[in-house]
């Protein structure tokens, strides 16, 4: 402190002493004492405001020299260092090994986690940064040496240079022996849809990737990744296609996933290891309900060809003078309606239904029955019908010809040798009605008259469909067939395979292999085209687009392999990108759209295993050594651990204390109390 201030101090304290000690009236000697100091303490404060408002502190400090072990925390840690363990896992057990032997050396030590420097960026590394900056951090003043726990992965070249900079040896950990890792991947799922309600599936997967010898699960999840079903496989002949089996238990379009999952080994990625597949369930023993309003070839052909598919169950009624048979036995067909997937209704004349009849028709197609009707409109059905009568009341004889729209279902491609056109135009003729179409109706097939009456027509009613055939005489198709071709059969179980879906419309799917991508790796994307009874469609082009910020980057048409369509798209830049494919089946146009990710691709996602010769030359440039194992340890013992002594200093500025100024005006307060209470004033 400034001598002036303290002579001055000195001073004040000798004036109050001789000023209390010939006060006058006298007072008690611990008034005298009490009143002093607390006027030797004001004038104190107030003198060393004025004559020196900085303090001075000094401090001497002796640390202890302390080992740091650096653990890295970046991704690349994360990764599997052999098929038992992660290199994470392998650093904790290092560092538990490094804490028990430096407590039993009696050695002061603490630990450290970095990645990019001491920042705690985990998709980079830089060791040269993280050591440096351990250096220069004052938290660490005694430095003896460090212990290094990581793989190696040095993300920036362009700080190598700090390095030279250091003043304390390294000793790099070689976390233990790494391998290559297993990379399975699932490439295909093929079922044959459709499939059946409550009857065991078998689904094929063809996987590449996988050692010899190795167990694995195979597993099928729905959408909501609930299990379905799951096998254990051994593989141990190089086999590529496996299968499994499972019950579906709830009908209509299901997007599932398969995935396959090592049991005792550990793969580097996992992302390729599941696949999405599309399939359409039916009822096992699909319900076909046949009403007819009299007897006849038509209705008789059609109810044959059903029977001939074991998966169909028939029931056919008739109607007589007195109602609706069965079997020659009393039928309701409201009844048999509760248990009907498709209805067929042949109407000669008039089904002469009543009114709760009418309405449980009514109500089967509006909740999602679909409807296969064939003759006559009943006036009491007209509104659930795509046709729809005119004033002419004629009936015509005619041979049928295939629309545009026809190509859009399969169905009618019946024989693919030959014409779409010639086919039809050569089936014998049929009489038809002079109906026309009502509003949203398909007309798959017409009349070859000047008038084109529609003789095939589709269209929907609420969730329903219904299929119509305007005419009669359509046996004489079944009687053109050779012996050697039964085609009609064929055909009519294909529309009743079409009218079985549940929704006809989702027949389109295209998705990548997955949603997250590295910088110039590889993105493949799959399509399937189904047509409207469920089957795979070849032959298709398939366009693929690839957008950025809506923004078109690129397109691509799908290549057919392996009952799919494929394309593969690489040297994408980092972003997020949309894509769509976009194909059609006749006149109709699917299209499927999605997302993917592109991520930057960095060291610590490109590399794996150790970089042993990037710890080799850290160890080397700082007088270090490689830890192999608990045995080298005693090379840490050689470093010279000499504690420092440290002087700091520390300047207190008086006049910026705010309540050093309030004390003195508490000390004069007092003082003037307890005068005003001795009767000293």
């Amino acid at each position: 402190m400034n001598l002036l201030a303290l002579l001055l101090i000195f001073l004040c304290g000798i004036i109050i002493f001789f000023y209390y000690r010939i006060t006058n009236p006298p007072i008690s000697s611990n008034l005298k004492f009490i009143l002093g100091l607390l006027r030797f303490l004001f004038f104190a404060i107030v003198i060393m405001l004025i004559f020196n408002p900085t303090l001075h502190l000094s401090r001497i400090k002796k640390i202890a020299p302390t080992s740091i072990i650096m653990i890295d925390s970046s991704a690349s840690m994360f990764q599997s260092l052999n098929s038992k363990e992660t290199k994470s896992q392998s650093a904790t057990r290092w560092e538990q090994d490094l804490n028990t032997y430096l407590d039993e050396q009696d050695i002061c030590h603490e630990t450290v986690s970095f990645s990019n420097g001491l920042q705690q960026d985990s998709t980079t590394t830089d060791i040269f940064l993280a050591l440096k900056e351990l250096q220069d951090d004052s938290k660490y003043a005694n430095i003896s040496d460090v212990i290094l726990i990581s793989d190696g992965l040095q993300h920036n070249n362009n700080s190598y240079t700090l390095i030279d900079e250091l003043l304390f040896p390294v000793f790099p950990v070689i976390l233990g022996k790494d391998v290559e890792m297993i990379d399975v991947s699932l490439d295909e799922v093929l079922v044959n849809n459709p499939v059946y309600l409550n009857t065991e599936t078998e689904i094929s997967c063809r996987i590449s990737g996988l050692p010899d010898s190795v167990t694995f699960m195979l597993s099928i999840l729905d959408e909501n990744d609930r299990l379905l079903e799951e096998k254990l496989i051994s593989n141990n002949n190089n086999e590529r296609q496996f299968y499994l089996s499972f019950t579906p238990s709830k009908l209509g379009y299901q997007k599932l996933l398969a995935e396959v999952q090592l049991l005792d080994e550990q793969e580097y990625m996992l992302d390729n290891n599941s696949r999405e597949f599309l399939i359409s369930v039916v009822k096992n023993k699909a319900q076909f309900t046949l009403i007819t309003s009299s007897l006849n070839w038509d209705i008789t052909f059609i109810h044959r060809a059903l029977k001939k598919n074991d998966r169909f169950k028939t029931s056919m009624l008739v109607q007589r003078r007195d109602g609706y048979f069965q079997d020659n036995e009393p039928a309701s067909p409201i009844e048999n309606l509760i248990d009907t997937d498709v209805l067929i209704l042949h109407n000669s004349d008039t089904f002469n239904f009543d009114k709760a009849t009418l309405e449980a028709i009514e109500k089967f197609v509006s909740r999602g029955g679909n409807i296969f009707y064939v003759g006559k409109i009943d006036p009491e059905l007209s509104s659930i019908l795509p046709l729809q009568t005119t004033r002419f009341r004629e009936t015509v004889l005619t041979t049928v010809i295939p629309t545009k729209i026809t190509e859009n279902y399969q169905t009618f491609l019946v024989n693919r040798d030959e014409g779409l056109a010639s086919f039809w135009n050569a089936l014998p003729p049929v009489t038809t009605y002079f109906y026309e179409r009502k509003p949203n109706t398909e007309i798959i097939a017409q009349a070859d008259i000047v008038s084109e009456n529609p003789i095939i027509a589709f269209s929907s009613y609420l969730q329903g469909h219904v299929l119509q055939w305007s005419g009669y005489d359509f046996f004489r198709w079944k009687m053109w067939e050779k012996l050697d071709e039964p085609w009609f059969d064929t055909f009519i179980i294909n529309i009743a395979q079409w009218l079985l879906n549940a929704d006809i419309s989702q027949r389109f799917l295209c998705s990548s292999d997955k949603m997250s991508y590295l910088e110039g790796e590889l993105v493949e994307f799959s399509a399937h085209l189904f047509d409207e009874k469920m089957n795979l469609v070849n032959g298709q082009n398939i366009k693929l687009k690839i957008f950025k910020d809506d923004s078109l980057v690129t397109e691509k048409f799908f290549i057919e392999k392996d009952n799919s369509y494929k394309a593969d798209i690489d040297e994408l830049k980092t972003g997020k990108y949309t894509y769509s494919s976009e194909t059609t089946l006749g006149k109709n146009i699917f299209k499927d759209d999605g997302q993917i990710l592109i991520e930057i691709l960095t060291l610590e996602q490109s590399t794996r295993g150790l970089q042993r010769a990037y710890l080799q030359y850290i160890a080397s440039k700082t007088n270090g050594e490689m830890l192999t194992s608990s045995d080298d340890f005693e090379e840490i013992l050689r470093v010279r651990r000499e504690p420092i002594i440290i002087k700091t200093s520390r300047d207190i500025e008086l006049w910026k204390k705010w309540y050093l100024v309030v004390i003195a005006i508490l000390l004069i307060a007092t003082e003037l109390f307890i005068r005003k209470k001795k009767g000293l004033l």
